[in-house]
């Protein structure tokens, strides 16, 4: 008997073997948590013992033993501290799914079905669950925390609760519809056998180290994550699986930092490592430590396996390592596995299948199917026939049946199921009882292959999908839809579990049916609200839907229907995959990217939409050229992918920006053909247009004489200098003066009703006005949107600085003109009518905000409000040059203003997964993850430069030339466009008789997006880099990594961060970027980032510097900013 066999047979709970740990190694490191390559917790055997004794004994004071605990975590260290402190308690904990954009009624139907009288969590989400808990009528279950305060030595009052080997350890809760969850019953003793049975089969040894990424509420991340480093005496790594998917990469990463030797994950795992990991990592990697890989918990595609190893072998992977497994949470986890080196691949008739025969061919086209490994110890599989229980014979295809020490103990509380389920004898010998797992495979040469399943559950790419829930969204994507009538399945097509919905149609529609419109709405709802395409949407004639006679769908029948291609359709309801049309030959090898041009648009649409195709899984004929990708539901992973599968074909690389840039599959064709000139290029070194008598300022440049700003961390532009300069930021926690941040913070991306940032860059004391120096009546002031007050401070301060004494401007032609758009204040005085008066109107009107310092300083000129989202204050500014030139301003006041009042744009922001998690904009970073909220007001006093020159001002810098474009019908209404950023770019240097090689800074809009950070720098670069000489270098940066994106306000803060910049002949250092986007096109250092403070660069006769500003609906902006000449 070996080590680990003794281990199982002297502890008979996992309290038991967690004591023994403990005592025997108690400064010996447990499990490390890494948040990232230089951020990680962990705790030692002996701090976890502490703190679950604490625990258990809180909860034995409390008279909970054999109660049941929900568990509520992000993934990390305090799931553990709460999952084995139940269990020292003897209280049964029970892991929950975090909710995303579930509601709230999935956990609420859990916590009924178990009976829990507590619930476990972190402070973060106590508030959140209180308040859920009380909607739900739940609010007699406790809510514990695992960080909370607890008194000091508790530990010591705690008593080993009574329990033993076939007592009920924890209750694994399967994916469901949230009225009738099912609680998988697993007992100490089916965890010990289990572990043992993982150890035995994959080879684990003491000493080693486990990594996993996989979710702690999840059966495979608790057991093999969590609960077998234990067992083996191994280190126990653990990752979210969110930073896995983000960043895959650091999955890989991890098992070479820490010497990984047990590590795997579902076959979506493999994929995503083999495409996404970039040559430039797979330098950093060293897989040689991984012993075992596992794979299981959805199909397994031999594909991607062999795809995996080719590309990590170089890195040390060895193809022995992966280890093909079958398992679910009714067997508490695992029930067969191939050891090290035995996996095998067997290619099945098709047509044989389709009779439950495995009948093997020599024939590439074929069933390929994937070998799971013998049944690991102790442990009897059975094939029989899903309908007779007949036993099968070996190469028989029927239902998987399970028996042995591993299988659970049934559902919790549901006796008539466990006996259909967990009770099932073969009809021929009478052998059992079997589980019945509602998966079909069969066996040879004693291993198990799975080919199907026959329960409704759909899994794809390791995720469970009710059938339900999605058939709910789809009913309710369209009017044209039966409500209730509709099916959700999944078939298996080239390897891979797909998504099919089939769905009646509303007899009084059939008349005006639009079938394209119908589907295209249905894949669209389905993608966004569970992040899965629908292989195919068949549209079904009224009363059409197999059902029982109780009303019952029958998805299975539905499928067999399907399968047949017997449904009755509604007229051409169904949209069927159709094959690949020939394609055009590719063209030959070590043909550049100039090459592309040489086909014709219609050569390479054909090729586009064959990859597209492909991509989406659907018939080439059904796409139309002119609609944007975005219509198709097609994401940005897929897209990125249809690009690199063009470039493949063209035998040339493409960048995967080209998704967002040509938004249609006609507008990139002819791009790539070269046809694309949608807008003439200026001519960047044309002179200004001579001035006219008519139009004074036309082509002169634009003084600025003053300015003023209020930014997070700096109150003044000398301020905000020294900060720029120091390389700090503003970013900090929102001030509880605000909201209670608690109330709507939830770190989990998604969360229903959340924000995933508690950070941004706020002002203090916004509240603060002097009502009376602008003579406004107490009453009127409160009901003025702080941003108003905010603005006319400001401005203020801006005169002064230019030396402007306010009452010299009465009656002049001074022109505002404000960037603004934010509403918070007026939803927050409309929530309470009665708060409201005659100054409300005013007070929250947008327009009034510029009407307002007209008012007050008594000018006469144009008076503007803005709104163009981000872009707004450059675009104000942009419009005010306009105003100066053409004479109908002699000064312009040109401000932008931001506050962030209320916590709903954080939730709307995040639920489009827009926002930070830690608040800072990592601009240009590979780690950008969104941007973080900012706020403030910053205002620039204008004059034409001739005029302020007569009147002896201080110009500070001056406004060359600037543009204002819009992105048109680009990939979707907020997605950034390069061709139209670039275009911009162009004319406000054709506006400032700028050529692109004099510019030697650009203060970029830059907001620390993934895919939007690399298409403005490679737009940038398209333009900047032209005629420039090899030696001549440019620079561009964001202030908004200093101090958050200020929204409405951000144009004028790059602005102001510009003209300081281009006066003093220095460029701030730009934060937060550890390593470059890969995706930003650096082949020359001719344009870099500054991560520190660097001189104006050589080689140029004048300091100018572009600023560029986006909004988010597609309006873009630049301007030109220059330094003062002698």
């Amino acid at each position: 008997m070996n080590d680990l066999m003794q281990v199982r047979h002297q502890v008979g709970t996992l309290v038991d073997l967690l004591r023994m740990r403990a005592q025997e190694s108690p400064d010996t490191v447990a499990y490390t948590f890494i948040e990232s390559e230089s951020a990680r917790s962990q705790v030692t055997y002996g701090e976890l013992d502490r703190r679950c004794r604490a625990i258990g004994a809180e909860l034995q004071r409390e008279g909970l033993g054999g109660e049941r605990a929900l568990l509520i975590f992000p993934q990390g260290l305090d799931f553990i501290y709460a999952f084995f402190g139940c269990l020292y308690g003897g209280v049964v904990p029970v892991p929950a799914y975090p909710p995303r954009k579930r509601r709230f009624d999935r956990l609420a139907a859990i916590i009924t079905d178990a009976d829990a009288k507590v619930v476990f969590t972190i402070a973060e989400l106590r508030d959140d669950l209180n308040a859920a808990l009380g909607e739900s009528k739940l609010a007699a279950t406790r809510v514990l925390l695992t960080d909370g305060e607890r008194e000091a030595g508790l530990e010591a009052s705690w008593r080993r609760p009574v329990i033993h080997g076939n007592s009920l350890a924890f209750l694994q809760y399967t994916s469901g519809s949230t009225g009738s969850p099912k609680g998988v019953m697993v007992s100490h003793g089916n965890l010990l056998f289990n572990l043992q049975a993982v150890k035995d089969t994959f080879s684990y040894q003491a000493g080693g180290a486990s990594v996993t990424w996989l979710p702690s509420f999840h059966d495979m991340g608790l057991i093999d994550g969590v609960l077998s480093p234990l067992y083996v005496g191994q280190h126990g790594v653990i990752m979210a699986p969110t930073t896995f998917v983000q960043r895959p990469f650091l999955w890989l990463w991890a098992i070479t930092e820490f010497g990984g030797t047990n590590s795997g994950g579902p076959n979506f795992a493999y994929e995503l490592c083999a495409q996404k990991i970039r040559p430039e990592e797979k330098a950093r990697l060293d897989l040689k430590s991984w012993h075992t890989a596992y794979c299981g918990a959805e199909p397994i595609n031999q594909g991607t396996m062999e795809r995996f190893v080719e590309a990590f072998g170089e890195c040390g992977f060895s193809p022995e390592a992966l280890s093909p497994c079958y398992g679910m949470a009714e067997t508490t986890l695992i029930v067969s596995g191939e050891r090290r080196g035995g996996s095998r691949y067997l290619q099945l008739s098709r047509d044989a299948l389709k009779a439950n025969r495995a009948e093997f061919v020599d024939d590439p086209d074929a069933y390929s199917v994937v070998s799971c490994g013998a049944p690991v110890i102790e442990t009897t599989v059975r094939i029989a026939d899903a309908d007779t229980r007949r036993s099968c014979k070996p190469g028989e295809v029927g239902e998987i049946w399970v028996a042995g020490p591993g299988v659970a103990g049934g559902y919790w509380d549901k006796d008539a199921l466990n006996v259909e389920i967990f009770g099932a004898y073969t009809s021929d010998t009478r052998e059992g009882p079997f589980l019945r797992t509602g998966d079909l495979g069969f066996l040879w040469e004693d291993k198990l292959y799975v080919v199907s399943r026959v329960k409704d559950l759909i899994i794809i790419r390791g995720q469970n999908h009710h059938p339900h829930d999605i058939e709910m969204t789809a009913a309710e994507a369209h009017p044209a839809l039966q409500p209730t009538c509709g099916a959700a399945f999944s078939i298996v097509d080239d390897g891979e579990e797909k998504l099919v919905i089939a769905h009646e149609v509303r007899r009084e529609a059939l008349a005006s049916l639009d079938i394209e419109q119908v589907v295209k709405t249905v894949r669209q709802a389905v993608n966004e609200g569970h992040g899965v395409i629908p292989h195919e949407v068949v549209l079904l004639r009224p009363a059409s839907l197999p059902k029982t006679s109780s009303g019952k769908i029958q998805r299975q029948a539905t499928k067999g229907h399907y399968l047949a291609q017997t449904l009755s359709l509604a007229a051409a309801g169904r949209k069927t995959a159709q094959p690949r049309p020939d394609l055009a030959e590719p063209p030959s090898a070590n043909q550049d990217a100039a090459a592309v041009a040489r086909f014709s648009a219609e050569q390479i649409e054909r090729e586009l939409r064959a990859v597209l195709a492909s991509a989406l899984s659907i018939g080439p004929e059904a796409i139309d050229c002119a609609e944007p990708w975005s219509s198709y539901g097609l994401d940005s992973l897929k897209g990125s992918a249809a690009v690199a599968a063009l470039g493949d074909r063209l035998q040339t690389a493409l960048s995967p920006t080209l998704f967002y840039d040509y938004p249609t599959l006609t507008a990139l064709s002819r791009h790539l053909a070269g046809r694309n000139i949608a807008i003439p290029r200026a001519a960047p070194s044309a002179p200004a247009a001579a001035a006219s008598s008519e139009t004074p300022g036309a082509g002169e440049e634009i003084a600025v004489v003053g300015m003023a700003c209020r930014f997070p961390g700096a109150e003044s532009p000398a301020a905000f200098w020294d900060m720029l300069t120091a390389g700090r930021d503003g970013i900090a926690e929102i001030p509880a003066t605000r909201w209670d941040v608690g109330q709507f913070y939830d770190p989990r991306p998604g969360t229903q009703g959340k924000m995933v940032s508690r950070r941004g860059g706020f002002l203090p004391d916004v509240s603060q006005f002097d009502a009376d120096f602008f003579g406004i009546p107490p009453i009127e002031a409160e009901a003025m949107d702080p941003q108003q007050r905010l603005l006319l401070m400001v401005a203020a301060d801006a005169l002064e600085n230019a030396s402007i004494a306010p009452q010299s401007l009465a009656g002049s032609q001074t022109g505002v003109f404000v960037g603004i758009c934010n509403l918070d204040y007026i939803r927050l005085c409309l929530a309470d009518l009665d708060t409201v008066n005659t100054y409300s109107g005013t007070g929250g009107s947008q327009a009034i905000a510029a009407n307002r310092l007209s008012y007050f300083f008594d000018l006469c000129g144009p008076s503007l409000a803005v709104d163009t989202a981000c872009s707004s204050s450059l675009v104000a500014a942009h419009l005010a040059c306009q105003s100066l030139r053409l004479g109908e301003s002699n000064l312009a006041i040109v401000g932008g203003v931001n506050l962030i009042l209320t916590p709903e744009l954080n939730v709307v922001f995040s639920q489009a997964g827009m926002l930070a998690a830690d608040g800072r904009c990592k601009t240009f970073d590979a780690a950008a993850d969104g941007y973080g909220r900012g706020e403030g007001c910053g205002v620039v006093v204008l004059k034409r430069l001739s005029d302020a020159r007569r009147d002896g001002d201080r110009v500070l810098a001056t406004l060359l030339g600037s543009a204002v474009n819009q992105d048109g019908r680009s990939n979707g209404l907020t997605a950034p466009n390069g061709p139209a950023q670039q275009a911009v770019v162009r004319r406000a240097l054709g506006d400032a008789g700028v050529a692109p090689a004099e510019v030697g800074y650009v203060e970029a809009h830059g907001t620390g997006t993934p895919l939007g950070d690399p298409i403005e720098f490679n737009a940038l670069r398209a333009v900047l880099n032209e005629a420039r000489p090899e030696d001549r270098q440019c620079w561009v940066g964001s202030v908004k990594t200093n101090i958050g994106h200020l929204e409405s306000a951000s144009g004028i803060a790059g602005l102001i961060k510009t003209v300081l910049s281009v006066q003093k002949g220095v460029i701030p250092p730009h934060l937060n970027l550890q390593k470059k986007n890969p995706y930003l096109e650096c082949q020359d250092d001719r344009l870099d980032i500054p991560t520190r403070c660097q001189p104006w660069p050589d080689g140029y006769d004048r300091r100018i510097a572009g600023v560029s500003s986006f909004g988010f609906g597609g309006t873009n902006a630049h301007v030109l900013v220059g330094g003062v000449r002698s």
